[in-house]
């Protein structure tokens, strides 16, 4: 391939113009070899090739590369993990993230929204990616780590504030570890001790909110046997499914695969894991979808009329806010968070018709892959309305993943679209956001993971 250089490969391109170059290898085949160093990467170009790997062959791959980097930084929770571990944490994660379960968090997700925007003042300018931030954090702790103990619960809204504050700082690190050589990625001059030093900080946190949240569980149990032995009832202590408490409590609840529950490391890793895919991405998403409301006054007055209109008793959902939902698509569709993604080959495979050996590195990117014009006219064309003509189902498997697919798809895809669409919405009901006239935001393709900054003017609506 053109452009690789000694030593570096193609390191230089990956640096500069990361997407750009991603996408201008798509014309050379649904799988295409390039070097970061000396080490050989496979790109996966086709929606085919990435439903092949994600998807009809899933278990012949293994994380890859980037979380292998990841790892030491952020633990071996449900992002990292691998296999049959992978799959005993996610089957305990995932009643809180059952439909049911989140229609239940909907009420506090919007009590949350409405408090933090009604303190806004009309004029004022709102550092948007901060703010949804800060934001996204607060709903995530109030509905997945509620705790009966104010300590428990204010410990791990720290810890939610630190993942917010160190988490470019670390995955800054990951990005460096993943594409150059380890002598380079670890040297001082890259800030190595820096990356260490905030994934530190994050591990101390976290075990602090694990280790409260462990003697909540233990005075509850001890409570209940108690109450169990006074009423004469055979039920054991513990046992009522219905009575758990907040997540950090159902990962030390047995299960049928695990019955002693998690342990306070592998509880850590979680919290871990949720707080940084469940916060960050999120208000990333958001912050892209206001940028894009200040760029826009028409469709924000299409999304306050349709919000306007629905019974504060309805859920949001893509039944009952269409048009916001499928502004939210578009968002993720041309601002997706994670340009990046790796698998490694576990054995010899066979991916369209290329033979990989194994311990093959393979990428893909989401972002290159929604922006294909073959799949989407005019591609850097914002319209929300392209989701009428083509349907994420009309679209090759494979050519949508904002939320990736198969056994490692978002855990909680349904969690963070609803959580965005509370937020929207009292968002837009009230306010018109604006761009600060002279700001500049850089784009997606040349951001790691938010935007650089994004300050947005709010006013309120004038009268009907």
């Amino acid at each position: 391939m053109p452009g690789r250089l000694p030593l570096f490969g193609h390191l230089p391109q990956l640096a500069v113009k990361r997407v750009e170059f991603l996408q201008s290898i798509r014309t050379q085949g649904e799988i295409v070899r390039i070097f970061l160093g000396n080490r050989p990467v496979f790109i996966l170009n086709s929606p085919e090739a990435v439903h092949d790997v994600l998807l009809t062959q899933s278990r012949k791959f293994g994380k890859g590369l980037l979380f292998d980097v990841a790892r030491p930084f952020i633990g071996n929770g449900i992002i990292t993990s691998e296999r049959d571990f992978h799959l005993r944490q996610r089957r305990a994660l995932q009643p809180a993230f059952h439909r049911n379960s989140v229609a239940a968090y909907v009420g506090t997700m919007t009590d949350i929204a409405e408090e933090q925007v009604s303190a806004w003042r009309p004029g004022e300018v709102i550092a948007m990616d901060v703010v949804l931030r800060r934001m996204m954090t607060v709903m995530l702790v109030a509905t997945l780590f509620s705790t009966e103990r104010p300590e428990g619960a204010a410990a791990v809204a720290e810890l939610g504030e630190q993942v917010a504050e160190h988490l470019t700082t670390v995955m800054r690190g990951v990005f460096m570890g993943t594409v150059l050589p380890p002598s380079i990625a670890s040297s001082r001059v890259l800030g190595h001790r820096k990356y260490l030093a905030a994934a530190a900080a994050l591990r101390e946190l976290a075990d602090t909110a694990v280790q409260q949240a462990r003697q909540t569980q233990q005075a509850r149990q001890t409570q209940r046997a108690w109450q169990v032995r006074q009423a004469g009832q055979a039920r054991q202590a513990g046992q009522d499914p219905t009575d758990r408490g907040d997540l950090l409590s159902v990962m030390f609840a047995g299960t049928p695969g695990n019955p002693r529950g998690m342990t306070d490391v592998e509880a850590r890793d979680e919290l871990l894991s949720l707080l940084m895919a469940g916060a960050e991405t999120t208000s990333t998403t958001l912050s892209w979808a206001l940028h894009e409301l200040g760029r826009r006054p028409e469709i924000t007055r299409r999304i306050r009329d349709e919000c306007d209109a629905l019974p504060a008793d309805t859920l949001p959902g893509a039944a009952t806010l269409p048009f916001t939902d499928r502004f939210l698509r578009e968002v993720l569709r041309l601002h997706q968070p994670s340009w990046l993604l790796m698998r490694r080959a576990l054995e010899p495979v066979r991916v369209r018709g290329v033979e990989l050996p194994q311990g093959a590195e393979l990428v893909y990117s989401a972002v290159t892959m929604h922006r294909d014009p073959a799949y989407y006219p005019d591609p850097l064309r914002f319209d929300p309305d392209r989701w009428l003509a083509r349907t994420e189902k009309d679209l090759p498997p494979g050519a949508y993943v904002p939320f990736a697919l198969g056994n490692r798809k978002c855990i909680g895809d349904h969690f963070a679209m609803t959580e965005m669409l509370v937020v929207l919405r009292a968002i837009v009901s009230r306010w018109r956001p604006r761009p600060v006239e002279g700001h500049r935001v850089r784009p997606v393709v040349q951001a790691l993971i938010r935007p650089n900054a994004l300050p947005m003017r709010v006013s309120p609506w004038p009268a009907d």
